[in-house]
């Protein structure tokens, strides 16, 4: 019984051993800089010079379902050298080197070339930009934040028929994740909704107050309300996947190349326009793409509209009013038969009047 015991008591042992290098194994392969030990308390924080409050909470849950699951924190903040550490006082550079390799490729990955391309687009700062402007531009994690930009949902592919072939010579792990990324992008241009496109560049270009402090013009300040008076912002706004949202439009399948309406690279300069919304519509022509996406109604902007609209206003309502004063009238006439004319006839429509009848002496 003893040796029974003893045997048991050492496969207990064993088990426990073998439980706690697993979970320590993982524990370093997720954190192996243990970052998580101060930052994943949930109040970890704290308030600013200028009374706002900083949360350094990090959410372990939530990191390992977004897309940089894999990258340990001094991926991106490669100046932290000791723990603890001293206050953060870099912006993180999305434009690092990653020890991960991207697939069929022996080059380490990195966001450098969606950088560059970004550099010259209309959100990156200039030179010739003033303070206020430098701020108030979007940087990559204005957009790119968690958890709205997750990993791909497998639900919007239909993937299964085609990698079983490619799972004939590769194997499915790795292989079914960048067979899924590469067909997703050449189908959609971002993983985002176009509710959600929408809403995102809204942030911005809604905050009146805002587009007036960096002199935008009234056309740029009004353009997310012209949108959604337009066919493609209602389409939207009722739901459709498949209407034309503002990336759509405003920028190529590189995305980040979102440039002014007169340069000559950007995808809504006259140029360029018919090339742009041959990617929705089958026939397109130069009468076509005259046709306004951000329709305006003032006079000063497109007085034919404004004409059109007021005359179609006017008879709308002078329709309606006049229905109304028809009605009054009506009731005004039937008001002087009163309730006897009703009892009597079983109506109030009092049809033609009848002659009055010559009062004789």
């Amino acid at each position: 019984m003893n040796s029974l015991g003893n045997i048991r008591t050492r496969a207990t042992l064993l088990v426990l051993l073998f439980a706690l290098l697993s979970i320590s194994f993982y524990a370093e392969a997720a954190d192996k800089d243990n970052c998580l030990m101060c930052h994943k308390y949930r109040f970890l924080g704290r308030i600013d010079e200028s009374g706002k409050r900083i949360n350094y909470n990090v959410s372990e849950n939530l990191y390992d379902h977004t897309v940089h699951r894999n990258v340990s924190c001094r991926e991106c903040h490669p100046y932290i050298n000791k723990i603890p550490h001293d206050p953060v006082k870099e912006q993180v550079n999305c434009a690092n080197l990653c020890h991960l390799t991207t697939p069929f490729s022996k080059e380490r990955f990195s966001h450098e070339r969606i950088i560059e391309v970004y550099k010259k687009s209309a959100h990156a700062p200039q030179p010739g930009d003033s303070a206020q402007l430098k701020e108030a531009k979007p940087n990559c994690k204005f957009c790119h934040l968690n958890p709205m930009y997750t990993r791909v949902s497998e639900e919007r592919i239909d993937y299964h028929e085609s990698l079983n072939r490619c799972l004939n010579c590769h194997q499915e792990k790795g292989v079914t994740q960048a067979y899924k990324h590469i067909t997703h992008r050449l189908r959609h241009k971002t993983s985002r909704s176009p509710q959600e496109i929408v809403a995102l560049c809204a942030k911005c270009h809604q905050n009146v107050e805002l587009m007036k402090e960096l002199n935008v013009s009234k056309r740029g300040i009004t353009a997310v309300e012209t949108y959604k008076q337009s066919i493609h912002g209602k389409s939207v706004t009722l739901g459709s996947e498949v209407a034309a949202d503002c990336i759509s439009c405003h920028a190529s399948n590189k995305l980040h190349d979102i440039y002014k309406k007169d340069d000559r690279r950007a995808t809504v300069e006259k140029k360029n326009l018919n090339k742009t919304c041959s990617q929705c519509h089958a026939r397109t022509n130069s009468w076509f793409v005259q046709v306004a996406v951000h329709p305006s109604t003032e006079r000063e902007d497109n007085p034919i509209v404004f004409f059109v609209n007021l005359s179609l206003s006017l008879a709308l309502y002078g329709t309606v009013f006049g229905l109304v004063g028809l009605m009054l009238l009506e009731i005004f006439g039937r008001r002087k038969g009163g309730i006897k004319f009703l009892l009597r006839n079983g109506t109030s429509w009092r049809g033609k009047p009848k002659p009055k009848e010559k009062k004789t002496k």
